[in-house]
C-alpha cells in the first residue's frame, strides 16, 4: 500500500508523504469484505436449513452441510434436553452454552420449547436457534478479523493487512459454518493479539476460554507456554499457563462437580478417536490396510514428536517464536490426526497466517483445503465413492494433496524453530 496511487492518478507517493487515512487503514476494508463474505456464506447455508417436517435436504450434494441444526435436533434441545445430558458431553462446555443460548432465543420469540412441542414447533425452534448461533459466529468472525490486525505482521502503529487475508479467505467462505470452530478460533486470535501487546495474563485467561470451546487451543496454550520457557522466561510462562489452567477449571467446575464422568468421557473420546474421513488413516483403510486404534496411535505419535522437538530445542538452546511453535503444534496434529473434518481448515489458516503469511504457503493451503472441502461432500454424497463407481481417485487425491501441503508448511515451521537463535 506504500505506492497505492497508480501513475494514471498522479504517480507514486512522494518521499515525505505518510500513508494515513481510511485508504491505508486495513480494518475498515477488512471488516467490510468479511461482512460480505460471511453474508454469502450464510445465504449459501440457508439452502440446507430444514423448515418443514418431512422435507429432507441433501446437504452434501448442495455443499452446505452444517452441524448447527443437526446437532440441535439430534440432542433433542427443542424438547428441553441439555447438551450436557448423557454419559458423555456432546460438545465442549462453551459450545454447549452457545447452543443453550440459541434455544433461549427461540423461547424469547415465543416458540414452544419442551416435551409438549409438536414436530413442526421443534423444527421452528431449531431454525431460530441456528439463526442466533449464526449471528454469534459472525461476531466471532469479526473478532478474528480485528484481532488479526493486531498480531499480524505490520508497520509500527498500523493495523496489519493480515486482517484482509482472514476476511477474504476462501477457506472461511467454504468451511466457516460447518461446525463450531469459529468460536475457539476467534478466542485464540484474541489471545494472540493480547500476547503481542505483552498482556500475558489476560491472554492466558482467553486461551483458557478457547480451550473450553475446542481441543486445539489446548495445544496452542502449551506451545505458547513452552515457548516462553525456552526463552528463559519462567515468569512469562507462568503468567500464560496458570491463568489458562485456572480458567479452564472454572468453566468446567459445574460439570466436574456434578458429572465428572461425562467430562472424562468427553476428553477420553477426543484423545482416542477412531479413524474418520480425510485422514491418512482413513486412506489406508480405503486401500485395504486398516490400522486398529488409529486415534490412540496418532495421539502417542504426536506426543512423542512434540516432546522430542521440545527436548531438541532445549538442548540446542534455541529460542523459537511463539508463531512457529503454534504452527508446528497445529499442523502436526492435523497431519497425524485420526480424522480431518472440513472445519479443521480454519485452524490451518490461523497457523499459516501466524507463522508463514507468505504467498506460496497461502496459495497452496487455500487450494488444497478448498479442494478437499469440495471433494469430501462429493464423497459423502456418494458421487465419488466406490459404491457409485464414481471417480473415487478425486477424493483420495484430495487427501494426499492436502496432507502433502500441510506437511510442507509444517517442515517450514520446523525450520523456523531451528533457525531461531
Amino acid at each position: 500500500m506504500t505506492n497505492a496511487l497508480v501513475p494514471g492518478l498522479g504517480g507514486p507517493m512522494g518521499h515525505h508523504a505518510r500513508p494515513r487515512g481510511i485508504w491505508f487503514d486495513a480494518l475498515p476494508w477488512a471488516v467490510a469484505v468479511g461482512t460480505a463474505s460471511f453474508l454469502v456464506l450464510f445465504l449459501r447455508h440457508t439452502l440446507c436449513v430444514q423448515t418443514e417436517v418431512g422435507v429432507d435436504i441433501n446437504a452434501y450434494a448442495r455443499l452446505c452441510y452444517s452441524d448447527a441444526q443437526t446437532m440441535v435436533r439430534g440432542l433433542a434441545l427443542p424438547v428441553g434436553a441439555s447438551p450436557f445430558d448423557g454419559s458423555t458431553l456432546a460438545v465442549a462446555p462453551l459450545v454447549g452454552v452457545l447452543l443453550l443460548g440459541g434455544m433461549a432465543v427461540a423461547r424469547f420469540v415465543g416458540i414452544p420449547v419442551g416435551p409438549t412441542a409438536t414436530d413442526q414447533q421443534q423444527l421452528d425452534a431449531s431454525v431460530v436457534a441456528v439463526g442466533a448461533v449464526t449471528v454469534a459466529f459472525y461476531v466471532c468472525f469479526l473478532v478474528w478479523i480485528v484481532t488479526s490486525a493486531r498480531w499480524g505482521r505490520r508497520a509500527p502503529g498500523r493495523p496489519s493487512w493480515v486482517a484482509m487475508l482472514v476476511a477474504a479467505s476462501p477457506i472461511v467462505a467454504a468451511s466457516g459454518l460447518v461446525s463450531w470452530d469459529l468460536l475457539p478460533v476467534a478466542l485464540t486470535s484474541a489471545a494472540l493479539a493480547l500476547l503481542s501487546r505483552g498482556r500475558a495474563m489476560e491472554a492466558g485467561i482467553i486461551l483458557g476460554l478457547a480451550a473450553s470451546a475446542g481441543t486445539m487451543p489446548i495445544g496452542i496454550t502449551l506451545a505458547v507456554t513452552v515457548g516462553a520457557w525456552l526463552r528463559g522466561a519462567w515468569p512469562a510462562a507462568a503468567r500464560v499457563g496458570v491463568p489458562a489452567l485456572v480458567t479452564w477449571f472454572v468453566v468446567h467446575a459445574p460439570l466436574l462437580a456434578t458429572r465428572p464422568g461425562a467430562v472424562f468421557a468427553f476428553y477420553h473420546g477426543e484423545v482416542h478417536k477412531e479413524r474418520g474421513y480425510g485422514s491418512l488413516w482413513y486412506l489406508l483403510e480405503l486401500l485395504g490396510k486398516p490400522v486398529r486404534h488409529a486415534g490412540s496411535l496418532a495421539f502417542v505419535m504426536l506426543a512423542v514428536f512434540l516432546l522430542a522437538g521440545v527436548a531438541y530445542l532445549y538442548v540446542t538452546r534455541r529460542r523459537p517464536h511463539d508463531a512457529s511453535l503454534i504452527a508446528v503444534v497445529v499442523l502436526a496434529a492435523v497431519v497425524v490426526g485420526p480424522s480431518f473434518p472440513p472445519q479443521t481448515s480454519l485452524w490451518v489458516l490461523l497457523a499459516v497466517l501466524v507463522a508463514r503469511p507468505f504467498r506460496p504457503e497461502l496459495i497452496a493451503a487455500t487450494v488444497a483445503h478448498v479442494g478437499y472441502y469440495l471433494a469430501i461432500w462429493g464423497w459423502l454424497a456418494g458421487s465419488l465413492t466406490l459404491a457409485q463407481y464414481g471417480p473415487y481417485g478425486v477424493y483420495w487425491g484430495a487427501i494426499i494433496v492436502r496432507t502433502a501441503v500441510d506437511t510442507w508448511i509444517l517442515l517450514l515451521a520446523l525450520r523456523d524453530t531451528r533457525a531461531a537463535a
